[in-house]
């Protein structure tokens, strides 16, 4: 049996929502399903969470969630469902979800929604405040709205993504993400929320804003993973940046030994078309290049017309492209080797590129693991072999699924022969090949290295 080694997060929505269409996501290749809790209401969230763990419980396969937060992000709030635009049209300010912003909003600023594709410039004539459009379309409810170079003093967290931390620790949910990340201290508020709610999920920062750039490297440091978020980071900077900003997150992701996910209109044009762009492919296929963990689906998912092809197409581009990263990773990414589990991932990745050269029959690595750290260590190496990760803690195998390569699994007793048999089983691997193993050490976690031959 074959996965591919780069992730695929969906998010789920009322396209994809019926148990039918949610089998047919997992069997084409999704690993985690995003809930995005700036849309629908809490209980139809709890609703699909349990819904989609369910499902993937009776495939017997394993799906981490993921939920989003709206953080400091701005919305709008329409009358209806929708509204038609027309270029030229001035009309009144939307209702938003920050009303605390107008007094600081001066005549003459552009503001952008829905990821740019509206652009409207703000006046105010006898106390009331206006919008000017520039743009043309049918604009939707709820969608994000930017004032780029503008930073409010938002609250880290607003009374709905309280309810959402409760429904999180409620179904043990793998994934937190915030939005609109602007320093490290937002990552330390939300985890201080957690704590209080009991909630021990893994936390992931949304990188959208030019404040969160210049920021980088220290949210790296507090959080446990990233999400190139890049529709709004595409209004808050110039567009012709971000494919620089992607390829320099995801590096710096990668040297820290943390999952990344690639994110926002991958293929976009599968809301409504059964094929996507040629240039679609292209950037699929480019973050695979650039070693991403993972690639996310949005609205080609949730609301689009297409969601399980969507799916399909996404997971051909990744299964034929990630196979030609053939450079040795150790040239291309100047990793610091520190920590025990560092020195060891290290080794384990310099065998496999001397095994793998020399025997057709290398299947991977076995990693036994208590924190994932060892896993984590060995997937920034990004080899083009699985790691399949074997833990007695369930909540450490769910948050492995982001990671690249990694196919984790729960095992009481941490010994190669059950290992093995598991892996026979689930036909990962076959009589004639051949593993290397991390084995762990009483109390002192993974650190002996070996080979196996299956028989």
């Amino acid at each position: 049996m074959e996965k591919n080694l780069t992730k695929i997060v969906a998010t789920i929505g009322p396209a994809c929502q019926s148990e039918e269409l949610i089998k047919q996501l997992i069997l084409s290749g999704v690993n985690i399903f995003r809930f995005n809790f700036k849309h629908n209401v809490i209980k139809w969230h709890d609703r699909m969470i349990q819904r989609v763990n369910k499902i993937a419980s009776n495939l017997g396969v394993r799906v981490g969630t993921l939920i989003d937060l709206q953080g400091p992000e701005i919305r709008i709030k329409l009358p209806k469902d929708s509204l038609i635009i027309s270029r030229g049209q001035i009309l009144p300010f939307f209702s938003i979800t920050h009303p605390q912003i107008f007094p600081h909003l001066r005549s003459g600023q552009n503001i952008y929604v829905d990821d740019g594709k509206f652009k409207f410039v703000f006046s105010k004539k006898s106390g009331k405040s206006f919008l000017a459009s520039e743009s043309e379309g049918v604009l939707l409810d709820k969608k994000t709205l930017n004032i780029p170079g503008v930073d409010f003093p938002f609250p880290v967290l607003i009374d709905r993504d309280f309810q959402g931390l409760h429904l999180a620790a409620r179904n043990q949910v793998d994934y937190v993400a915030l939005s609109f990340v602007r320093t490290e201290n937002d990552i330390d508020v939300l985890r201080k929320e957690m704590k209080k709610f009991e909630l021990s999920a893994s936390v992931v920062a949304k990188i959208e804003t030019n404040k969160a750039l210049d920021h980088l490297d220290k949210i790296l440091t507090v959080s446990d993973g990233i999400m190139v978020a890049r529709g709004d980071l595409g209004v808050e900077i110039p567009l012709e940046e971000v494919p620089y900003q992607q390829k320099i997150i995801i590096k710096k992701c990668i040297l820290k030994g943390i999952p990344v996910i690639t994110a926002t209109q991958m293929l976009e044009s599968m809301v409504t078309s059964p094929l996507p762009t040629r240039a679609e492919i292209s950037d699929v296929a480019n973050a695979t290049y650039d070693l991403t963990d993972a690639v996310m689906l949005s609205g080609e998912t949730a609301t689009g017309s297409y969601p399980v092809q969507a799916v399909e197409i996404m997971q051909k581009t990744l299964s034929f492209n990630e196979k030609k990263n053939l450079v040795d990773s150790r040239l291309r990414f100047n990793f610091k080797v520190e920590k025990e589990s560092e020195l060891l991932a290290e080794a384990a990745y310099g065998l496999c590129r001397s095994l793998s050269h020399k025997k057709k029959n290398f299947a991977g690595f076995i990693v036994f693991t208590a924190t994932g750290q060892s896993v984590r260590a060995l997937s920034r190496y990004r080899a083009l072999y699985p790691i399949f990760a074997f833990t007695r803690d369930v909540r450490i195998a769910d948050q492995l699924t982001v990671s690249f390569g990694v196919i984790s699994f729960t095992l009481n007793e941490q010994k190669l022969e059950k290992a093995l048999s598991v892996l026979k089983k689930s036909k990962y691997i076959k009589k004639g090949d051949v593993l290397i193993i991390l084995y762990p050490t009483p109390n002192k976690g993974t650190r002996v290295m070996g080979l196996s031959n299956v028989n």
